[in-house]
């Protein structure tokens, strides 16, 4: 006998799951502790909107993303101060390779910047915003521990 799962009951099925993803993904309270959802929205869902409309593919972008930034995002997560000051690291060297990226094709391509430079632009601001929360919340840290 088949099961007597009815199309209406799997779409409330899946409208509840869609609304228990969107509740989790909120972003409210403190900015630190929502550096995780940040960066998985920003590799999920803008890279691949991002891909799409520089070069017309998709996933390819997120890929990329999750190559960079899931060890951040992952590492944000943990939230200990080692894994931020790793964060960090990673985050300034990310910061450093990909400003040498860009800042080559715009040498190279002169005012007519080419799309192989613009590309790189949100991959080098997501880096610089993990580089920079990372360091905000280890001289805190370290504040702290100095008044101790």
């Amino acid at each position: 006998m088949k099961d007597n799962i009815k199309k209406n009951d799997m779409s409330k099925n899946v409208l509840v799951l869609a609304m228990k993803v969107i509740e989790y993904l909120k972003i409210e309270g403190k900015f630190e502790k929502n550096l995780v959802k940040i960066n998985l929205l920003f590799i999920i869902i803008f890279l691949n909107l991002w891909d799409f409309v520089i070069s017309r593919e998709v996933l390819n972008g997120m890929v990329l993303g999750i190559l960079m930034f899931g060890p951040a995002a992952f590492l944000w997560l943990v939230r200990t101060m080692r894994a931020t000051v790793l964060v960090t690291l990673i985050s300034i060297f990310e910061f450093a390779m990909i400003l040498i990226f860009v800042l080559e094709g715009f040498e190279l391509g002169g005012t007519a910047t080419t799309l192989k430079s613009v590309f790189w632009i949100p991959y080098l601001l997501m880096a610089a915003i993990n580089g920079f929360w990372g360091l905000k919340i280890y001289s805190e840290a370290r504040e702290r521990k100095a008044k101790i």
